[in-house]
């Protein structure tokens, strides 16, 4: 699984790709294989072919009206085989200071390890081994591997033979994203700001090619072509794309608080001017005033990471933006809004924003190192101006004007694009039907397997019309219980793209995502995901989804087409059954319970995740002292305890005479533990008997072990 404890930058000069000479790329490790890497492109580019660029833009007039169109292609590039020949060699070289450092992290868990073996009730070892135990990365089954090849006489970095991938093995991978989205974002003089994201989502493949349809006003048609076509400037255009991913954390702790009541007080002293003026001076002041916080605290200096200072912080500032990301994926969740805090603008109306706080709860969520959590990248760039990429002679190739009232421009043609993963929806068809008066009306079909953009037919302008047409659509949906959904009459001027995203058309939809990695599943045998959906207001009856996960079954998405936009949000609940015999049920702290169905959480945003709920693995070290050999068997139990959520662990360990041939025998034993944050502090307990093979009684052990007591001492 890709880790962001080991992460390198590089750039590569390159003739590959339109407008740069030099393109930078991220290298992620494997938390397995020391010989994979996964490499995410930093710089959106225009795609093209041929040094030429998949860019049209023109500008009309029309009398007073002015305005502009622009269409155009984008890409994040795969490395090419000669690229990344390039990367492999860059990356040995420039990796290895990280992986030098990481190996004298593991020396000090290997000397912590000897020494609290060495003196076992001294809490200081406990502690210290702990602390070096977390900040290494390691499993408990890799970290037993170093300890048996530590050489006390060599240095700090003698396992860095170990950890350096093999130079002609290095296997360069493309992250395997679970979400894709891209925006267009336009800066003027620091004071205008607009970010649009695109209706068509990137593929979270290959390129991730993403095509960029806008309709601007006359205003924003300038800025755009100023910018674009090479004219000088303050303003600029770019492209950021968001991408998730699951990653394992290195060694920092991410608190994410959100709180309510500070929320709904700072929004009242924000006023709908200032709201529209500044949205991202808006969002820095809810973190200033305490309504949302994310702090990351690092458990190691950049020095012990192996970086320098400047990679160093540009690493914590992607926790920052990740919890940042973790905040918004909450109070989507409660709200049912994007909830993004760098524009908040997808929330709609600036009211509607204040009101969708009444539906917000306080929380606060601690993310641990070594979990595997949903992480964010965000790859984003200036997009260069035309004129630099294909020269002065050519740009007007690319800058279109036109006079709408020439008769060679009396008519409309529009175009209608739909979503490219129809079936993700068990969608059947689309049906559009496009009108400009009743003489003049086109039908268009969409289905799975003609997904494609279509036109209407020419509808030459009338003048008491003008560019004026309206269209409706219907989906048709696949499965039990599914109803159409009908768009209703939809009036258009001047706009002659239009998109027809399929998670607004009536579908009750969550992507159900497992971050439950191969570790966790050593821990669980199955999960069990009940969810369902219920609007009697409406008449639309209850759908209930039931799921077995295990390591083989990946999880399905809950669809449920119901025909309008959905009201309720989706109740779901987790059972997880560890292998050892237990059951609990679990949700994470931040999503809202059900007041009606104890046990289950409610989301209205379009993703539930299946969460590790045992993620923090702590080892305790059980140290049996027999200064005689007069013990013939020991039997020894230890039980972590959650009483609010009836479930307990327990797990065993038998001693014969054969195994206590030392003074001191250790074990070790790892218990999960429910994240930070829960409302459940466990109780640890262990009880065993010791047997001796004289005539003396057995001698029954029994205690309690404290939250920061990592070691237990029987003597026998």
């Amino acid at each position: 699984m890709l880790t962001t404890a080991i992460q390198y930058s590089l750039k590569i000069d390159t003739t590959e790709h339109l407008g740069i000479k030099e393109y930078t790329y991220t290298c992620y490790g494997d938390s397995e294989n020391k010989n994979i890497f996964y490499v995410v492109p930093e710089i959106p580019i225009f795609f093209g072919q041929e040094s030429k660029p998949d860019f049209l833009f023109y500008k009309y007039r029309k009398e007073e009206q002015q305005g502009g169109y622009a269409q155009f292609t984008v890409k994040l590039p795969v490395p090419t085989q000669s690229e990344g020949e390039k990367i492999k060699t860059q990356l040995y070289k420039g990796i290895s200071p990280q992986l030098a450092a990481k190996s004298r992290l593991i020396v000090k868990y290997v000397q912590a390890e000897n020494k609290l073996t060495a003196d076992p009730t001294n809490k200081a070892n406990q502690e210290a081994r702990e602390k070096a135990f977390k900040n290494t990365g390691l499993t408990e089954e890799q970290a037993k591997k170093y300890v048996v090849a530590y050489d006390p006489k060599g240095d700090g970095e003698q396992f860095l033979g170990r950890l350096m991938p093999d130079e002609n093995k290095i296997e360069l991978r493309q992250p395997r994203y679970t979400s894709a989205q891209a925006s267009l974002i336009i800066n003027e003089n620091k004071v205008f700001y607009s970010q649009q994201p695109t209706p068509l989502s990137p593929s979270g493949l290959g390129n991730n090619d993403t095509v960029f349809s806008l309709s601007l006003t006359g205003l924003g048609a300038t800025l755009f072509e100023n910018v674009l076509k090479g004219t000088p400037s303050n303003a600029s255009v770019g492209i950021r794309y968001n991408f998730t991913l699951d990653a394992s954390l290195p060694a920092v702790k991410v608190i994410v608080t959100y709180d309510s009541e500070k929320m709904k007080t700072v929004a009242q002293t924000i006023t709908r001017h200032t709201w529209s003026a500044d949205e991202k001076e808006i969002t820095r002041e809810f973190s200033e005033k305490g309504a949302v916080k994310v702090s990351v605290i690092p458990g190691l200096s950049p020095q012990e990471m192996g970086m320098k200072d400047e990679q160093y912080n540009a690493w914590i500032k992607t926790f920052e933006d990740w919890g940042q990301a973790q905040l918004q994926q909450i109070l989507s969740s409660q709200t049912g809004l994007d909830m993004s805090l760098d524009l908040l603008n997808d929330a709609g109306s600036f009211d509607k924003f204040k009101e969708s706080l009444k539906n917000t709860q306080s929380f606060t969520r601690v993310y641990e190192e070594n979990r595997v959590v949903p992480f964010s990248i965000a790859p984003q760039a200036q997009l260069p101006s035309i004129l630099s990429i294909v020269g002065a002679g050519k740009v007007d190739d690319y800058f279109k004007e036109y006079d709408l009232d020439d008769p060679f421009f009396q008519f409309i043609q529009p175009e209608f694009y739909v979503s490219q993963d129809l079936a993700k929806y068990n969608i059947e068809n689309i049906i559009v039907i496009a009108k400009y008066d009743d003489n003049h009306v086109s039908t268009l079909r969409f289905d799975n397997k003609n997904s494609a953009p279509q036109k209407t037919e020419k509808w030459y302008i009338d003048k008491k019309l003008g560019r004026t047409y309206s269209y409706s659509y219907t989906v048709n949906f696949s499965g039990l219980h599914s109803k159409p959904y009908h768009s209703g009459k939809i009036d258009v001027t001047d706009s002659l793209v239009q998109y027809i995203n399929m998670a607004q058309c009536g579908i009750v939809y969550a992507q159900v995502d497992s971050l439950l990695d191969e570790q966790a599943w050593k821990t669980f045998s199955q999960v069990l995901l009940k969810a369902q959906y219920s609007d009697p207001a409406h008449d639309i009856e209850l759908k209930s989804d039931v799921q077995l996960l295990n390591v083989s079954t990946p999880p399905k998405p809950f669809i449920y087409p119901v025909g309008m936009k959905p009201e309720n949000p989706i109740y779901f609940t987790t059972d997880y059954y560890t292998r050892d015999g237990g059951r609990f049920t679990y949700i994470e702290p931040g999503i809202e319970p059900s007041s009606q169905l104890p046990g289950y959480g409610s989301t209205r945003a379009n993703q539930i995740q299946i969460m590790n709920a045992l993620p923090r693995k702590t080892s305790y070290s059980i140290f049996f002292i027999a200064s005689k050999k007069d013990v013939l068997i020991i039997t020894f139990d230890m039980t972590v305890n959650y009483k609010t959520y009836k479930f307990k662990q327990t797990q065993s360990i038998n001693l014969e005479e054969k195994d206590l041939e030392e003074k001191t025998t250790r074990r070790n034993l790892t218990f999960g533990f429910l994240p930070d944050g829960t409302d459940d502090i466990p109780e640890i307990t262990y009880s065993g008997t010791v047997i001796y093979n004289d005539e003396r009684d057995p001698k029954p052990i029994e205690g309690k072990v404290s939250g920061s007591s990592f070691a237990v001492v029987v003597n026998c």
